[in-house]
């Protein structure tokens, strides 16, 4: 069972995959995301944590055995027991799959319609409208993808539903409204059923 200290600020999505998946493997994680303990902008460039974690960005990991980590996939990957991370070689390549498909297709589009709805990003429609039709077409996939099963890989929640619902996650609180979601009932009913599960309530 993985242990140790995850470096990051308060409700940083990218943490949020890690805590999700810590919860579910029992890893024990001790998260250190205020002062005096960590202030972002200079714990992070202090020579002490560059030395650890010399891009000094977080989320950031430190094992109780003094393993430095960092880049969110990874860190999940380390707290992961071996049912999230699939437990054969087809399974493992499916939840890699959905994984990149969470990164790098869902995740940048994500941030460009909802940002601006929390004041982080000035809003524009054109990216917003692309954010739409790209979020729309990965939806339908999902959807396409879930219509005979409970999970995305195999019969129990893999890192796979993790990393695709935590990307989801504000997407849903913000922006996804009744219309848009109504033709995708297979994705919200599973959107809905991890959401609720104690191990992602115990996070976001």
């Amino acid at each position: 069972m993985a242990s140790g200290v995850l470096y990051s600020y308060p409700d940083n999505f990218r943490a949020y995959r890690i805590l999700v998946a810590a919860q579910y493997s029992n890893a024990q994680v001790k998260v250190v995301c205020e002062p005096p303990e960590f202030v972002l902008g200079k714990t992070n460039k202090s020579a002490e944590f560059l030395k650890k974690f010399p891009l000094g960005k977080v989320p950031a990991f430190e094992s109780s055995d003094g393993t430095c980590i960092y880049e969110t996939n990874a860190i999940a990957y380390y707290v992961s027991n071996q049912q999230l991370l699939g437990k054969t070689k087809a399974d493992a390549a499916k939840i890699m799959q959905y994984i990149s498909l969470a990164d790098n297709e869902v995740l940048p589009h994500a941030c460009a319609w909802v940002f601006p709805t929390y004041g982080m990003m000035q809003y524009n429609k054109q990216n917003t409208e692309k954010a739409k039709e790209v979020i729309s077409s990965i939806l339908k996939i999902l959807n396409n993808d879930l219509s005979t099963k409970t999970y995305l890989v195999g019969e129990r929640v893999s890192l796979a539903d993790i990393s695709l619902a935590c990307n989801l996650f504000h997407l849903y609180k913000q922006v996804l409204d009744a219309e848009f979601r109504a033709p995708f009932p297979n994705v919200n009913r599973w959107f809905t059923t991890l959401i609720n599960q104690p191990q992602f309530r115990n996070v976001i």
